[in-house]
């Protein structure tokens, strides 16, 4: 079970501070991370991943810093779903998921497994001979989180998994993702939908200007309040969006 731990991280993007003193740690189960755009949802996951370096303070995996870990080992601890992320080579859909075991250590026959169990989770076996860039978004969408998923490392950071997706292909990957915690993997992800985040996370962390807001389970995190504060919307007594503006 890995522990990611964030101990007073600061970064800066050109002149700009993206994350402001955050401390935290990240256990088994699956947390989501919510906000308004800017909030510094996708810089907390880069940073964890190492993609990015803290001005000060750092980030651990396990008791090591993660920006001294080689990137094969890094890789064998942790995977990335980067939001829409690009697709450049005109590869079948198999070899692009496959992708995700290049720091694999186990036999051909285990990684070939792992790349048909994530591709059947995500609903994408009948695209693996399929040119990826013949795709929609949201089978790409898919496409890219199997190779995460195939992995199969204690440590998953998703940024936006449901983005460009079906109602019933968001709740198909939520469930995927809250399966993976179940497991005992370490997963975080950034997500706008807050419903879907209060379905399916049993943590949830609120940024707002790059520092955290509120962190604990969704029914004490998702407030009225919390709105009012965070994304300027106020509710009426029956729970309906108001046309009033937040004070």
């Amino acid at each position: 079970m890995s522990v990611l731990a964030f101990k007073a991280v600061q970064v800066q993007l050109g002149r700009h501070p993206a994350l402001n003193g955050i401390t935290a740690a990240f256990g088994p189960g699956l947390t989501g991370l919510v906000g308004p755009n800017g909030a510094g949802k996708s810089t907390l996951l880069r940073t964890g991943m190492g993609l990015l370096a803290p001005a000060a303070g750092t980030v651990l995996l396990d008791g090591a810093p993660v920006q001294a870990m080689a990137a094969r080992a890094r890789a064998r601890r942790m995977a990335y779903l980067p939001q829409n992320g690009p697709v450049h080579w005109a590869m079948a859909v198999r070899e692009l998921v496959a992708l995700g075991r290049f720091a694999s250590t186990a036999t051909p026959q285990a990684d070939a497994a792992a790349v048909h169990g994530a591709m059947q989770a995500c609903g994408v076996l009948e695209l693996a001979g399929r040119n990826v860039l013949t795709l929609s978004g949201g089978e790409r969408s898919r496409v890219l989180l199997a190779r995460a998923l195939c992995a199969q490392t204690p440590v998953l950071l998703a940024d936006e998994p449901t983005s460009a997706l079906d109602p019933a292909q968001q709740h198909r990957i939520m469930r995927i993702l809250a399966a993976r915690a179940q497991e005992g993997a370490t997963v975080l992800c950034a997500l706008h939908d807050l419903p879907l985040a209060a379905r399916y996370c049993t943590r949830l962390v609120l940024l707002r200007h790059g520092c955290m807001i509120a962190d604990g389970n969704p029914a004490d995190v998702l407030t009225a309040p919390a709105f009012a504060d965070t994304y300027g919307l106020v509710f009426d007594e029956r729970g309906y969006l108001s046309d009033a503006p937040a004070p």
